[in-house]
């Protein structure tokens, strides 16, 4: 006999467990329905901030070095702030590259990390080209220090990702 067929002829189900199931089956397809957009918004949300942050990125290494130089404050007086703010530039922008790839791309998790790791240490090669072409309007020069404070940013930003990486798959899955 099957189970279902019998659940639906028996009396008991007739009067009080049809509604019931009925109202279990629609709590599924809301909550389906509803995470579906919930995923949608983290979609549209990780390429908003990855696109605006890529935007703060640019304003900050093509900003003209005489500029910097007049509106330096006590936080810029740090040795070495310059590496620290490139580390921290990149390690952003390869932890929102990594969680924009979680979100919409197919490729397995290994192959994430890889793609975001050359292509943010190509963007960080990129940007110090571009600094090194502009040298003339904005006085910033191509330094290998700064490429390598790039990839320490995003080596650090990725392993971060690693240690937060199970807590956002289980939210985005819930």
């Amino acid at each position: 006999i099957n189970l279902k067929e019998h659940y639906w002829t028996s009396s008991w189900a007739e009067k009080y467990g049809k509604s019931w199931i009925d109202k279990l089956q629609q709590k599924k397809r809301h909550a389906k329905k509803y995470n579906s957009e919930y995923k949608k918004k983290y979609k549209v949300l990780s390429v908003v901030l990855f696109v605006l942050w890529i935007v703060v990125m640019f304003v900050m290494l093509l900003l003209p070095n005489d500029l910097l130089q007049q509106n330096r404050t006590s936080l810029f007086n740090i040795p070495h702030s310059d590496k620290i703010m490139h580390c921290g530039l990149f390690g952003v922008f390869a932890f929102l590259l990594q969680s924009l790839l979680l979100l919409n791309s197919k490729l397995k998790t290994k192959k994430q990390y890889f793609v975001s790791l050359i292509v943010a240490t190509l963007f960080g090669l990129f940007t110090e080209a571009l600094q090194a072409l502009t040298y003339q309007w904005c006085g910033r020069r191509f330094e290998l220090a700064d490429y390598l404070s790039d990839i320490v940013g995003v080596v650090l930003a990725l392993l971060f990702f690693v240690l937060c990486e199970k807590k956002l798959k289980k939210r985005l899955q819930n």
